[in-house]
């Protein structure tokens, strides 16, 4: 750390951990500071916060976001050398961590932290900047995820593909969109009843057949161990749909609306894969080759 070319501290990360908070986690960058005595009048900077950026497999390196002090961040001088130890953290929601661990893949983290702060000399106040490093094992990484019970949870992010889209996709976009606020909203009947409609869709305009799941599940339940990779995908579909059924009719037709909020986020999480999963295999309206 300089101000005026002078360097006033030397720095390091002591050490990267992750902890767990109320329905996300956070980034802790430990940090050991060695100040330098002063040599003419005392120098300080006050430390605002770093951007953060990290790199993984393949060394691809991405902006994971800001990390402010845990405490006010001083750094100043005295007549003698002293030393600190202060912290910076990132705040990461749990799709964050996901998206963390597949920039990772199978290798290491190294964290780069650009810091920024004031420094103030007897000229006056300036910008300071600062680039800080640390390298992470995967090892040591896979132990603090356990440390933090991040890995209690399956680290898998299931995006919803409700961005730009054409129109063969506009009305089942359009039914996800109204299936995820009705599961924020607590709705979980009409956000079953809206993912039923995105699967019944995606059947239709994947086999150009309206009754395209009869077929599906009559072969699972006739002829199962036959199946191609494939009819066993279409057959996870068919199931999906069946499952869904009951919150699109009436207790006459033996509908319910009794629905949990885990009955609604498994089915939003399944709907939400397999729309993605299409889109990923680029076959989303593709000619019939299954013969339904």
């Amino acid at each position: 750390m300089t101000i005026n070319s002078l360097i006033i501290a030397e720095t390091r990360i002591q050490g990267v951990t992750i902890r767990p908070v109320l329905g996300a986690y956070e980034l802790l960058f430990g940090l050991y500071l060695t100040i330098h005595a002063a040599r003419e009048a005392p120098m300080r900077a006050e430390i605002a916060g770093a951007r953060i950026s990290v790199s993984g497999a393949e060394g691809r390196r991405c902006e994971l976001g800001y990390a402010r002090p845990e405490q006010p961040f001083y750094i100043k001088q005295h007549d003698f050398q002293s030393s600190m130890t202060p912290a910076l953290i990132l705040p990461l929601q749990p799709g964050q961590v996901a998206a963390l661990e597949t920039l990772r893949g199978t290798s290491d983290l190294d964290f780069e932290l650009t810091v920024v702060g004031t420094g103030f000399d007897k000229n006056g106040e300036q910008q300071v900047q600062d680039t800080w490093r640390a390298h992470v094992s995967r090892s040591d990484w896979i132990k603090k995820l356990s440390d933090a019970r991040v890995r209690n949870i399956l680290l898998l992010e299931v995006p919803l593909p409700i961005g730009e889209t054409s129109e063969e996709w506009d009305g089942i976009a359009d039914s996800l969109r109204r299936a995820e606020e009705q599961f924020r909203l607590g709705d979980y009947h009409a956000c079953v009843a809206s993912c039923r409609t995105v699967v019944q869709e995606l059947g239709f305009h994947r086999f150009k057949n309206k009754d395209w799941a009869a077929p599906l599940l009559k072969r699972l339940a006739a002829d199962r161990n036959s199946m191609a990779k494939d009819e066993r995908e279409a057959a996870m579909w068919a199931s999906l749909r069946h499952y869904t059924h009951q919150a699109h009719h009436g207790d006459s037709e033996g509908g319910i609306n009794r629905y949990t909020r885990a009955d609604a986020q498994l089915v939003l999480t399944l709907t939400a894969s397999f729309l993605t999963h299409l889109q990923a295999d680029g076959i989303f309206g593709a000619a019939n080759e299954w013969g339904i």
